[in-house]
C-alpha cells in the first residue's frame, strides 16, 4: 500500500511539472496572440484580443493550480489534494467549453462584418463601394467572397482592395483568392496552437484528477492501517 503511495505520488509530481510547462505554453500562445495584433491590426482584433487575454488568465491559473498540487502532495493533506481534484476538473470544462467555441469559430463561423460584406458585394441594387468587405480583402489579400471572378459575374469593376498595394493598372497584383476561404484559413491557423495545448490540458486534467482520488484513498487507507496496528 506504501508502495503505491510513493508511485501515485511520483507519478502526480511529473504531470504537475508537465501541467506548470502547458500553463506556461498557454501563456506565450496569449502573448503571442497579442502580439500579432499589434503588429496587424485587423477587423476581428477585439475578439482576438479578448482570446488572448483569457488564454493568458487561464495559463496563469493553471501554473497556481499545479503549485497547489504539489503542496498538497508534499503534505499529504486530503483536504487539499481533494480540492485539487475538484480544481483539476473545473478547469477541464472551462478549457473544454474554451476549445469547442474555438473549435467551432475555426470551422464555420463568420464575423458579422464580413458577412454583411458579403450582402453587400451581392446586392444588385446597391451600386455604392462596399468599405465593410473591402476592409477584409486589403487585410487578408483576397478579393470577393469566393474569388476575383465573383466582380466579374456582378459585372462591377475591381476595387483597389483587390489588388497589392490597391495598384490594379498591373493584372499580377490581383488578389485571386476569395475572402471566405482565406478568413477561415486566417482562424484555423491562429487556434491550431490553441486546439493542440487544449487537447493535452484536458487530458493531463483528467488523468491529474483520477491519479489525485487514487493517492487520497491509498493515504486513507494507509493511514487507517497503520491506526489499526498501532
Amino acid at each position: 500500500m506504501y508502495c503505491t503511495t510513493r508511485l501515485l505520488r511520483y507519478v502526480l509530481c511529473v504531470i504537475n511539472l508537465i501541467y506548470a510547462l502547458n500553463g506556461c505554453l498557454l501563456i506565450w500562445y496569449g502573448t503571442w496572440l497579442l502580439d500579432t495584433i499589434v503588429e496587424q491590426p485587423n477587423p476581428i482584433d477585439e475578439g482576438e484580443r479578448m482570446a488572448a487575454i483569457l488564454c493568458i488568465l487561464l495559463g496563469s491559473v493553471i501554473i497556481l493550480a499545479s503549485i497547489f498540487g504539489t503542496v498538497a502532495l508534499a503534505k499529504e493533506c486530503k483536504k487539499m489534494l481533494i480540492s485539487y481534484a475538484v480544481l483539476l476538473l473545473l478547469l477541464l470544462v472551462i478549457q473544454f467549453i474554451m476549445f469547442s467555441i474555438s473549435f467551432s469559430a475555426s470551422r464555420d463561423a463568420l464575423p458579422e462584418s464580413l458577412r454583411q460584406g458579403f450582402d453587400e458585394l451581392w446586392d444588385t441594387l446597391s451600386m455604392r463601394s462596399n468599405s465593410t468587405l473591402n476592409i477584409y480583402e486589403e487585410w487578408l489579400h483576397c478579393c470577393g467572397r469566393n474569388s476575383a471572378e465573383d466582380y466579374i459575374m456582378l459585372d462591377r469593376e475591381y476595387p483597389p482592395s483587390c489588388c497589392l498595394q490597391q495598384d490594379c493598372t498591373n493584372p499580377q497584383n490581383l488578389f485571386m483568392d476569395g475572402c471566405e476561404n482565406k478568413f477561415k484559413h486566417y482562424v484555423s491557423t491562429k487556434t491550431a496552437n490553441f486546439h493542440t495545448l487544449s487537447w493535452m490540458l484536458i487530458i493531463i486534467e483528467f488523468v491529474g484528477s483520477v491519479a489525485t482520488c487514487y493517492l487520497v484513498d491509498s493515504i486513507r487507507n494507509h493511514r487507517d492501517r497503520v491506526r489499526f496496528y498501532n
